[in-house]
């Protein structure tokens, strides 16, 4: 299965990446494997390839802000959403859509620029929308 994924994501999924490279601690061991999806298309694949044999325990991480990682690494695949997954959209005069990799402190500039309140506390939150 571990092969299968490897050869079918070429391109995104790694093994034995240093998770302290993606961690504001610099801490923790490997992941058994990582994968960096291109785009939402590609996300969706893998989990569904994933699901069909013998899945993998899945692990997501956001902006590395708020997590440590134990020095013996992650067990199953590790999930970093890349720069496809942080775009920011005004669906209208109140509303934002953000991508789940969007950083905290740009949604809050984007609601400042677009004259939306109650987003200002985003602006020292150093994660990301979905991590």
């Amino acid at each position: 299965m571990k092969q299968d994924l490897i050869k079918k994501f070429s391109r995104s999924v790694s093994t034995d990446i240093e998770l302290s490279k993606y961690s504001w601690f610099n801490l923790g061991g490997p992941a058994e494997l990582f994968f960096k999806p291109e785009n939402k298309n590609q996300l969706i694949e893998f989990l569904k390839e994933n699901k069909k044999k013998d899945k993998f325990k899945i692990t997501i991480i956001g902006a590395g802000s708020n997590i440590l990682i134990r020095d013996k690494g992650v067990k199953g695949v590790v999930i970093k959403l890349g720069p496809s997954f942080s775009k920011i959209n005004l669906i209208d005069k109140t509303i934002i859509e953000a991508g789940a990799g969007t950083l905290d402190r740009k949604i809050s500039t984007f609601a400042k620029e677009n004259e939306i309140g109650g987003m200002e506390f985003l602006s020292c939150i150093p994660g990301s929308i979905g991590g």
